[in-house]
């Protein structure tokens, strides 16, 4: 191709909507390579035909896209996995907006209430650890069952806020990655969660694909519980708050 048919950075930027800075990042990522490099001067240039793609990508970044689910959209062809990669960042945006949703009722009550913590007694537990057969699944049932948070960094599901009382983790013992490696115990897990009203809980866990282990019931020498397997076979005994 002649170079005259070829558009400089400039223009380039103007028609994609990508800035300067961001067309010489993606350049290095190896997302978006211009069609002529300078030896020189290292000035780049690329062809009309590239434009679609840069739009393209300006328009996932613009919804803050991550960087890997953007390189499987332009290396596909044919487009099928544009849908899949959106669907699987809106489950990270609605997860990103419980969380945010969640900090700003802990602000709220900061502002209420000032950001004194009561002094802690005794210890208490904030994570515990299971294994899951289906990661997938078992984000949707947590979501369904409890409205807890998946953070995919840290590979835990996330109850409350830190530093409010309520702050719990739900750790998925995963092999290593760059995080580490986080072991899981042998065999399924048991763990206790209290509820506000364990009869609604209750009814809303096997809703979301729970299976009942037993029903809410009254015992002298606890409060009124429940309990219930989560799709990876996992014990979840709910307690009345």
């Amino acid at each position: 191709m002649s170079s005259d048919n070829l558009l400089g950075i400039g223009v380039f930027a103007l028609v994609s909507g990508l800035s300067i800075h961001a067309l010489r990042h993606y350049d290095e990522l190896g997302l978006l390579r211009p069609a002529v490099v300078d030896p020189v001067t290292g000035y780049r240039r690329y062809r009309p035909e590239q434009v679609r793609q840069a739009r393209l990508i300006c328009a996932l970044r613009r919804v803050d896209v991550p960087i890997d689910s953007v390189r499987i959209v332009t290396d596909d062809p044919d487009g099928e996995s544009l849908r899949t990669v959106l669907q699987q960042h809106r489950v990270r945006l609605v997860d990103r907006a419980q969380v945010l949703s969640r900090m700003v009722r802990v602000v709220d009550h900061y502002i209420e209430h000032g950001v004194a913590m009561p002094d802690l007694k005794t210890p208490r537990i904030v994570q515990v650890t299971i294994n899951v057969a289906d990661l997938a699944e078992s984000i949707t049932f947590y979501r369904a069952a409890f409205d807890a948070v998946f953070n995919e960094e840290i590979s835990s599901f996330q109850f409350g806020a830190w530093p409010s009382e309520e702050f719990f983790l739900l750790t998925v013992a995963h092999e290593a990655t760059e995080h580490g490696e986080h072991d899981g115990p042998a065999g399924v897990s048991r763990f206790g969660l209290l509820v506000e009203d364990v009869d609604a809980a209750h009814r809303r866990a096997v809703d979301a694909g729970a299976i009942e282990v037993h029903p809410p019931v009254d015992k002298p020498w606890k409060p009124r519980s429940s309990c219930v397997a989560d799709p990876s076979g996992n014990r979840i005994d709910l307690y009345q708050g």
